[in-house]
């Protein structure tokens, strides 16, 4: 009897103790299966984890923290440095989105990346490689600063036959070599937005040709562009580092809303 009576007792605590275990698990959101919750509640929620990636073929990157909550986000083969702001999805997922709003990167809530192109908007699975540094600010002298805007102006002329004068505020050729590396990554956004806009659309070079002859880099406000006459005015704003200039995604955009591109506006302009 004692050996029944203590079996039992076992048992009894066994159960209480497992029982106990389960009711320590944490509450699994509404909806979610039962399998998604055992490994929600066994996984931690993956960090971004910054560093060198490759993703599919000729898609290498990098990403970099910057300030609170952002990254950058740099692609091998180009110089550009794009802001990406992040925003929550659906099973603890965050998302990464470029300036105009599109999702660059999602990571899974146990750390996977998928990168998002427009040559892959389904996404394309991305590895990690290996550490990086972090991006240094650019300095630039004033000659430095104009060759380069001359070189612009060349380059368009060359590849895109377009005449397009790239040039800037003379306040900007007297500030410090900082301020004059931030106008340079407006430069380069503003002439990369251009391009990405006249191959988005088969009207898109007529109309440029037609309202477009130049293009000014000043200090601003905000991050923007407007017409004035036919100047292409690009504003940045020197103290807010890379997010002080609009990403080529977004001069892409503006562009659009800008210059129309309609055949009865091609007619009439």
């Amino acid at each position: 009897m004692r050996r029944i009576l203590k079996a039992v007792f076992t048992l009894s605590a066994l159960l209480l103790a497992s029982t106990s275990l389960a009711w320590a698990q944490p509450d699994a959101p509404p909806g979610t299966p039962p399998g998604m919750a055992s490994r929600l509640a066994a996984e931690r929620i993956g960090a971004i984890q910054p560093g060198l990636y490759s993703a599919g073929e000729g898609n290498g990157f990098t990403l970099e923290p910057y300030g609170t909550g952002k990254y950058l986000l740099r692609f091998s083969d180009h110089a550009e440095n794009f802001v990406l702001t992040v925003d929550r999805a659906s099973l603890g997922a965050k998302l990464l989105k470029y300036d105009t709003g599109t999702t660059a990167l999602r990571v899974s809530i146990w750390g996977g990346l998928t990168l998002y192109t427009q040559d892959a908007p389904q996404g394309v699975p991305a590895t990690y490689q290996d550490a990086t540094s972090p991006t240094a600010p650019l300095a630039l002298s004033a000659p430095e600063l104009e060759t380069a805007f001359n070189d612009e102006t060349s380059h368009i002329a060359y590849v895109q036959n377009i005449a397009l004068k790239f040039s800037a505020d003379p306040a900007i050729l007297a500030a410090d070599p900082e301020a004059r590396g931030r106008a340079f990554g407006a430069l380069t956004n503003a002439a990369v937005g251009i391009e990405r806009f006249l191959a988005s659309n088969p009207l898109a070079r007529q109309v440029l040709v037609k309202r477009v002859n130049s293009v000014k880099v000043a200090e601003g406000g905000k991050p923007t562009i407007a017409l004035s006459g036919q100047t292409l005015l690009v504003s940045f704003v020197p103290g807010e580092g890379h997010e002080g200039h609009a990403s080529s995604l977004a001069i892409q955009q503006e562009l659009s809303k800008l210059l129309a591109l309609s055949a009865k506006d091609i007619a009439t302009k």
